[in-house]
């Protein structure tokens, strides 16, 4: 493996990792405690996000398939549960590239994102910050696990069909598509969403740009007001 491509490849097809993920979707599927996937589907997702969002601000192609490792390892210690699950994806993912002797070069930045992808908003390190907001954006309607679509707040997810992002002239644009049945305020009021409202901001202001936030085309400036 020569390159980050290569490297990238390699991960997302590899059995170890696609059976860790099938794990830890079983268990969330029968633990009444879950209410959020972090399963392939959900870091497959966060790739997706990552790289739209790196490839908006003209990263070069070996830095963005190196964010993608970090995207799509950073749920794996997930298997023992949630709680400390970033610290256990980090230790998993070093062990994995000293394993197999990977040596990308931003080997270090990929680790520290895995590693803090809960809650390390004040960071320079901009794969982190876009792991992060990837990570916090992934709300949308197969994210909630059986038990999660019964969570006030969290159920609120189930009517979230599509979230993009958008950069341009100095502005983050977030947009947040909806079904008819979603309850705002209960969105408004759930505690998860000061984190993805941090994130939004971190993320922005570490760059220099400026952040809007819209629901059905609508500016939703509630879901910044509580950060």
């Amino acid at each position: 493996m020569n390159s980050a491509k290569e490297v990238y490849d390699y991960i997302y097809n590899d059995k170890r990792i696609r059976d860790i993920y099938k794990s830890i979707d079983e268990r969330e599927n029968a633990n009444v405690d879950a209410w959020g996937h972090h399963n392939f589907n959900h870091v497959s997702n966060v790739k997706d996000i990552v790289e739209e969002l790196l490839r908006m601000l003209n990263y070069d192609n070996e830095f963005i398939e190196e964010a993608k490792i970090a995207a799509i390892m950073h749920d794996v210690g997930a298997v023992q549960g949630k709680e400390n699950h970033a610290e256990r994806s980090y230790i998993y993912a070093k062990n994995y590239f000293n394993e197999n002797n990977i040596n990308i070069e931003h080997k270090e930045q990929v680790l520290e994102a895995i590693k803090n992808h809960s809650d390390g908003f004040d960071s320079n390190n901009i794969m982190q910050l876009a792991l992060i907001l990837a990570d916090k954006l992934d709300i949308k309607y197969t994210r909630p696990t059986k038990r999660g679509l019964e969570i006030p707040g969290n159920r609120q997810y189930g009517n979230i069909e599509n979230i993009s992002t958008e950069i341009k002239d100095g502005v983050l644009k977030i947009n947040f598509r909806s079904n008819d049945k979603l309850d705002k305020k209960e969105l408004e009021n759930f505690y998860f969403m000061k984190k993805v409202g941090n994130a939004i901001k971190s993320f922005a202001e570490k760059l220099d740009l400026k952040y809007k936030v819209y629901l059905n085309g609508e500016e939703w400036n509630e879901i910044m007001s509580n950060i």
